[in-house]
């Protein structure tokens, strides 16, 4: 909508600039009155259909990033899960190595380790004499075997210690991403990681190195490792048959949105072409009228509020709720422009304006109705809370002078209330309201009077 109404209005003005060029004659017949704008319309469909193809390129530039930074994201976070689990494979690691190794019950499927079997001077199996059960010892290779099995299983990701030197080639020998990061590693690499396509699905991969610690001595003192030598590196696979599955899903949805978004703009471009351009001539007549904001106080001006007013004031007859309206001026402010000069009035009118911006709602409607007399309308408002507003204003003007020029410029204000009576009209009301402001007037200033004295009791 926002591209409709820049355009409307954008182009309005410079077929304004070109009409108000033209002859008398030209301005006055019909015939060439009719034919300018369909020149306009010649130019601003070839104005809309560029800004469709640009917007509709950068829509799918979007689009096509979201997608792009969604993916990334997703692997990234596949990439932090298995550098987490890496982690929690080394804690407990280490957690087995600080014990020197935890035994197990010796039953089906747990049988000693032959390789630990193998080493001098190292308790591999013990008996508990109470109940007479035989005990063997795990070290941190199969802990982390053993472990890869039962994740496997329970959540499908797995874990596998290899190295270049394995003490044990059945278990520990890598397979071609393994020996690639471990030969990567010695040149000092901290991470590697891959996707790779298996017959399952894509899997993500992901290896960081184990170094060679004092406490490694225990099981691989005769490999001749010294300390901080890359010895071998723990692999994590998880798979990604869903998450790809879902990428792909993403992208479709993506696409879709794309071209739901892209009939969106092309619909809006018939709208304008069959509503917008067909009011151009009338929307081009109420630009010369656009001048709705005073310069000054930055507040609307006199007919921009009239218009307001009588909009509101017959919306809220229909309703049949509270309207009032408040007239304000500024005392004495002839005597302010004698004795401290036209910019200090200037400034005075300024501050005033946004004085009354402060105190009201957002839905309420302030103007400059006329040199120093303001116009404030207060839809749904009651008599009561009409006048705290207004004795609220007055009060705020009062206790604050304005600054200028180093001086203080003592300002108050004397406000006249009216509400809206049956279907009068919004000259009638403002009427009132005039009258009470020059009741205020004429009974000391800096005073707020209501027109008529039992609109209160009707709160």
């Amino acid at each position: 909508m926002s591209l409709c109404l820049l355009f409307d209005i954008s182009s309005t003005i410079v077929y304004i600039s070109r009409y108000k060029s033209l002859p008398l004659i030209v301005k006055t017949d019909p015939c060439l009155r009719m034919r300018m704008p369909n020149n306009r319309l010649k130019f601003a469909r070839k104005f809309l259909i560029g800004a469709v193809i640009i917007i509709s390129l950068v829509i799918c530039g979007i689009f096509l990033a979201f997608n792009m930074r969604a993916e990334e994201l997703t692997v990234s976070m596949i990439h932090q899960q298995a550098k987490a689990l890496f982690q929690q494979v080394i804690l407990i690691r280490r957690w087995v190595t600080g014990y020197g190794g935890v035994y197990v019950e010796v039953k089906p499927g747990v049988n000693p380790n032959p390789f630990l079997t193998s080493l001098p001077g190292l308790k591999v199996n013990i008996v508990d004499k109470d109940n007479n059960k035989q005990y063997t010892l795990r070290n941190p290779g199969l802990v982390t075997r053993e472990m890869s099995q039962l994740s496997t299983e329970a959540e499908g990701y797995s874990f596998h210690v290899s190295s270049l030197k394995p003490v044990n080639v059945e278990t520990n020998s890598p397979d071609v991403f393994e020996r690639t990061s471990l030969l990567r590693f010695e040149q000092g690499a901290r991470e590697t990681f891959t996707i790779e396509q298996r017959p399952g699905g894509p899997v993500y991969r992901y290896m960081a190195p184990l170094a060679y610690e004092t406490t490694c001595n225990r099981c691989h003192s005769n490999q001749g490792y010294k300390v901080g030598d890359i010895r071998g590196g723990i692999s994590v696979s998880i798979p990604m048959k869903e998450v790809v599955a879902k990428m792909r899903m993403n992208r479709l949805l993506t696409a879709a949105s794309a071209v739901l978004v892209l009939g969106l703009l092309l619909g809006l471009l018939a709208v304008i072409n069959n509503r917008f351009l067909k009011e151009l001539r009338e929307a081009q007549e109420k630009l010369v009228e656009m001048a709705t904001i005073d310069s000054l106080t930055g507040l609307l001006n006199r007919r921009a509020g009239l218009e307001r007013v009588e909009e509101e004031l017959s919306r809220h007859q229909r309703s049949e709720r509270a309207f009032a309206c408040l007239l304000l001026d500024i005392d004495r402010f002839k005597k302010i422009n004698d004795t401290y000069g036209h910019q200090a009035g200037d400034a005075v009118l300024s501050e005033f304006g946004a004085t009354l911006r402060r105190h009201v709602r957002k839905h309420d409607i302030v103007c400059r109705y006329g040199g120093e007399e303001f116009l404030l309308l207060l839809p749904d408002t009651s008599p009561s809370a009409a006048r705290t507003t207004a004795e609220k204003i007055r009060a705020v003007t009062a206790a604050t002078p304005i600054m200028f020029a180093g001086r203080q410029i003592a300002v108050t204000t004397s406000i006249g209330i009216s509400m809206m009576q049956g279907d009068e009209t919004a000259k009638a009301m403002i009427a009132r309201a005039d009258a009470a402001l020059y009741e205020a007037k004429n009974s000391g200033r800096n005073r707020v009077v209501c027109a008529e004295a039992n609109e209160l009791q009707a709160d």
